[in-house]
């Protein structure tokens, strides 16, 4: 079972517990970049002898009888633009030692891309607090693949002329029931806001591409979020479909 495939099972039926890793986007993490000051010890010696343009330091929850928990660290590269897409590797890290000899590393060869449309002002800022949503972590996507499914993804959510789904280019490339979903998970007139967190390529034929796209929904009033799946097909000379679309909370 390839690296993609184990970690799309682990995305899809692993249970949410309390002290799974954060988003690096959420607003407990910060970011350090290598001009930052002051910088944390680890993160400093981490610059030393790696090329990673940032580290992003999550904390994680307090366990059941309130001890101190180690926080998740992330290393990230320098943006880089390709055509309408703006990208950056990134990989996690992990505390290793204790004490004088505490250092990170990294516990994982593979990288993940992060990715994002370029915006009027150019590559968006990783981080950002105004920007911090826009960029979604890839697995094993290309550039051109990531475009075309945040380009479907768009026409997807904009309501057509009735204030149903979708816009009308969109409508033949979005199976009827998956049409429903969005509806439903949108909520009337589009009160729900939606967030594209990861897109991952399942494994399978290389005449057809599939891929699972992870969307997180707030209620614009509630403030409650739901968690979705939204899956992609691509013939190899067609156009990006969506074939299904699935809570997964």
């Amino acid at each position: 079972m390839s690296a993609t495939l184990v970690l799309l099972s682990s995305l899809l039926l692993a249970p949410a517990a309390p002290g799974a890793a954060p988003p690096r986007a959420a607003a407990s993490c910060q970011s350090f970049g290598r001009d930052a000051h002051p910088v944390p010890p680890l993160v400093r010696a981490w610059f030393e002898h790696s090329a990673d343009e940032r580290v992003v330091v999550c904390p994680q929850s307090a366990g059941a009888a309130g001890e101190t928990t180690t926080p998740l660290y992330f290393g990230e590269g320098a943006v880089s633009q390709h055509g309408a897409v703006c990208s950056y590797l990134s990989h996690g890290l992990t505390l290793s030692g204790s004490g004088d000899a505490a250092r990170l590393q990294r516990y994982e060869r593979s990288e993940a891309t992060d990715m994002a449309m370029v915006g009027a002002g150019g590559c968006p800022q990783p981080h950002s607090a105004a920007e911090h949503a826009t960029y979604v972590e890839t697995y094993d996507v290309t550039v051109a693949a990531f475009e075309g499914i945040m380009r479907l993804w768009t026409a997807a959510i904009a309501a057509g002329p009735n204030g149903h789904c979708c816009a009308a280019h969109a409508r033949d490339h979005i199976a009827p029931e998956a049409r429903e979903h969005i509806e439903a998970a949108l909520g009337p007139d589009h009160q729900r806001t939606t967030s594209v967190t990861r897109i991952v390529r399942i494994p399978g034929s290389v005449l057809r591409h599939r891929y699972a796209m992870f969307l997180t929904t707030t209620e614009a009033a509630a403030g409650s979020a739901a968690l979705y799946v939204i899956y992609v097909d691509k013939a190899l000379r067609g156009p990006y479909e969506i074939s299904a679309f699935a809570e997964t909370n």
